[in-house]
């Protein structure tokens, strides 16, 4: 009985998120709207810089690490209004522009008013330098980002959060959308959803001292370990299983939704905690 309403509750509040972003959408006036779409580039060289700052209202972020030393940024601007006419004039009206401040480089739209029923996408495709640190966010979007040897803070509202080839101290969060991480080898790593899934899979190539806290109040948590970790180990589920492939040292008490153990000797920290769903390490 319990899970059984636990289900229902979840059903429940997924409905009001869909009901939410739908009116979002409404709100925007992104229904029955013309659209215009153009591309713009423009690069910066990143030769005193040692982090990129992006942020966009709406559309996705994707950010590849190369053997590059520019900042090379390819803009999707789509303008929405009742006619093609004022579609195509927001979008030729919106430019990019890259600005120094200190050691960053912050990535900016120069945008018109935008009246009601009227709207303006931005989405990024952007190649820096691998080791280049990165700060972005996107309030509906995806985010991206593979061969990354910087720190990385990222956030979305709506959407995904895709990791891939990452060496640096990672902090990825969004509201309503999955993590999903492969080939990591941070020293230390944060990722939280409050609706969705989170999978990451650690490199072997990752410290043993590896600290990790993942989070999310209403989806899976599916972990793989780098196979030297060494340290403690706790699990927390409120309506879910745990299962572990990972031989553990248990300390205290344990039941099905929790769980406080260790591997070997050492300093290392995983901390998996999900309110509704199954916690899942290997």
């Amino acid at each position: 009985m319990k899970y059984r309403l636990a289900s229902l509750l979840l059903a429940g509040i997924a409905l009001g998120v869909i009901i939410t972003v739908c009116g979002c959408c409404i709100n925007f006036g992104w229904w029955n709207q013309e659209r215009y779409e153009r591309t713009e580039q423009t690069s910066a060289a990143m030769a005193e810089t040692e982090q990129i700052s992006i942020d966009t209202s709406f559309g996705e972020i994707t950010i590849n690490g190369a053997e590059t030393n520019d900042c090379n940024v390819t803009a999707k601007i789509t303008g929405q209004a009742p006619t093609t006419d004022e579609a195509k004039s927001l979008a030729e009206q919106t430019h990019i522009k890259l600005e120094t401040q200190g050691k960053t480089l912050v990535v900016r739209a120069e945008k018109p008013h935008v009246r009601n029923n009227r709207s303006i996408m931005i989405s990024y495709n952007i190649i820096v330098p691998a080791k280049t640190g990165i700060k972005c966010k996107s309030s509906y979007g995806e985010i991206n980002l593979t061969n990354i040897r910087g720190d990385i803070t990222a956030h979305t509202s709506f959407g995904d959060v895709i990791a891939e080839n990452i060496a640096g101290k990672m902090r990825l969060d969004t509201s309503y959308g999955k993590v999903d991480c492969r080939k990591i080898t941070c020293a230390d790593f944060a990722a939280n959803s409050s609706f969705g899934d989170i999978e990451v899979v650690f490199a072997d190539a990752c410290p043993n001292d590896l600290s990790a806290k993942i989070t999310t109040s209403y989806g899976a948590i599916d972990a793989d370990v780098p196979t030297n970790f060494a340290g403690e180990v706790v699990i927390e589920t409120s309506f879910g299983k745990i299962k572990t492939e990972v031989p553990l040292m248990i300390k205290g008490d344990f039941g099905r939704t929790h769980l406080t153990g260790t591997v070997g000797e050492g300093n290392g920290k995983l901390e998996l905690k999900t309110s509704f769903g199954s916690v899942t390490i290997r």
